[in-house]
């Protein structure tokens, strides 16, 4: 049976006059003005109850083509007859709109994956491709935005100490020396005294460790300064900093991707930002641990002395708010304190001594002027 109807062709707002007919693989339908006849497969064809009507949508390949065929509900129903339980039913686009919905789920799935896996996999690949003086170079370029990074937290401009302290500065070069004595790096490492009131310590890529003053005067003996500094240069031998950079700096690129920025005018702060206030993997902040013990028993110093430090300063020790800036970058647990002990236990040898003398430590305590709190 035929039964009249209303076509929208999906390209002209106004709707042509048409007769329907049922075929055995779909819809013959005839517009009243003599034009050609326009087929509808029934794998196509999508249903919509509204009153007496039925409303009929076009999907080809999951797409919407934007056809519509409005005609009485009795008729069509009727003219189906058993078929009708076959025929799709939803809003129009709904297979597209799963699609979208399937898609933009991989995607974030994707970006997820990328985030957690594919970077950091990218940069342990990448890391031992790179040679020292490229890592340098990489290093000096990003030491400007660090320092204005923590000149802004810190709210004073930065000072270097030991430029006009020979004493002081040659009381922490031969910490550095004692440290890397028979110890194998890639380059010299440069080691400064920062003067600001932060409690911190961090390496850069290419061998660049900043201390900063506050951890100068909460030590109670140059061998927790020496095991904060041991851990830093694990840092550099593992150059896990170089890694993090090309991290960050393979994420500001993603980021710059997907927003329009890529001129990288942006990249070189995101990843002086990331270094000054970094919290490296529990895996590297292991290693670095590792590292220090090894170090510190090199050298004959206390490698238990760190935890001395670092309970002093942790929330399961004396520390107050105002000092927390060391362990937001460098997270200790009672876990990290513990397998330092056992490290150190399991050196051979006892420790011969400080690090340093009486006279090299007082020098180097006051590397930066007259002591002062944090």
């Amino acid at each position: 049976m035929d039964s009249p109807g209303r076509y929208f062709d999906g390209q002209r707002p106004v709707p042509r006059s048409v007769t329907v007919r049922r075929l055995a693989a779909g819809l013959d339908i005839r517009p009243e003005d003599d034009g050609p006849a326009i087929i509808w497969p029934l794998g196509e064809i999508r249903l919509e109850r509204h009153g007496a009507e039925a409303h009929l949508h076009r999907v080809t390949a999951d797409r919407d083509t934007g056809e519509r065929l409005t005609l009485p509900l009795a008729a069509f129903e009727l003219m189906m007859g058993s078929a009708l339980a076959a025929l799709p039913s939803g809003r129009a686009g709904e297979a597209s709109n799963r699609r979208i919905l399937v898609w933009s789920v991989a995607a974030i799935a994707s970006v997820v994956f990328l985030l957690l896996v594919g970077l950091p996999l990218f940069a342990r690949l990448a890391v031992p491709l790179v040679p020292w003086r490229w890592e340098e170079a990489i290093g000096r370029s990003v030491e400007p935005q660090v320092v204005e990074f923590l000149a802004e937290r810190s709210g004073r401009s930065i000072r270097f100490c030991g430029r006009d302290n020979p004493a002081g500065r040659a009381a922490l070069d031969a910490m550095v020396s004692r440290l890397t004595a028979g110890t194998t790096l890639r380059g010299p490492l440069v080691v400064d005294v920062v003067d600001i009131p932060l409690v911190n310590a961090f390496a850069m890529p290419g061998g660049r460790i900043y201390l900063f003053r506050p951890i100068l005067d909460m030590a109670e003996g140059p061998d927790e300064v020496a095991g904060v500094l041991a851990h830093e240069i694990g840092h550099v031998r593992n150059r896990d900093s170089l890694r993090a950079i090309i991290h960050g700096g393979a994420l500001s690129l993603v980021i710059g991707l997907v927003i329009g920025d890529v001129t990288g005018g942006s990249t070189l702060a995101i990843m002086g930002k990331v270094l000054a206030g970094q919290a490296y993997s529990r895996e590297n902040e292991s290693e670095a641990d590792r590292v220090s013990v090894e170090l510190m028993r090199k050298a004959g110093a206390d490698p238990r002395a760190i935890n001395l430090f670092f309970r002093r300063i942790s929330p399961f020790g004396q520390a107050s708010r105002s000092v927390t800036d060391l362990l937001a970058a460098h997270p200790v647990t009672e876990d990290r304190i513990a397998e330092v002990e056992r490290l150190a236990a399991g050196s051979a040898g006892q420790p011969r001594g400080p690090i340093l003398d009486t006279g090299e430590w007082q020098a180097l305590k006051s590397i930066c002027g007259a002591a002062r709190k944090p």
